[in-house]
């Protein structure tokens, strides 16, 4: 009775193994047929004679998105290059324009300063070196 129970829960592993295999190759088979069928489409366009059907065609679809991405690498490229070109005088002139925020600060200072010096000294006009 062990023996025959022991066999028999071999079989049934066997026979689930055997099953599980049976729908892995059939999955796998549905898979190829359909990519199968896609290459036939694809042979069909390029065998068509209408040059709108040949543009339809995957290989053009794919010709026409790497053109596409060239010119936008192109284009990228040329404006990193203005980038860095630009660069450097770029930032001369923020240094400049900080310079000229912080001359322009010091002067509004300076002249509320002599405002208020005005307006405590009851508006004499005094020379301050």
């Amino acid at each position: 009775a062990v023996v025959s129970t022991q066999s028999t829960g071999e079989l049934r592993e066997t026979a689930q193994t055997e099953e599980s295999r049976y729908h892995f190759l059939m999955h796998s088979k549905q898979l190829l047929e359909l990519e199968q069928q896609k290459v036939e489409e694809e042979l069909a366009v390029y065998k068509n004679p209408d040059p709108a059907a040949r543009k339809q065609s995957l290989r053009e679809q794919y010709n026409r998105k790497i053109l596409e991405q060239d010119n936008l690498g192109k284009a990228l490229r040329a404006k990193q290059k203005t980038v860095r070109e630009q660069h450097v005088p770029n930032v001369a002139q923020m240094a400049m324009w900080r310079d000229l925020t912080t001359l322009l600060t010091c002067k509004t200072n300076t002249l509320s300063r002599l405002q208020q010096k005005e307006v405590e000294t009851g508006g004499e006009n005094i020379l301050i070196l």
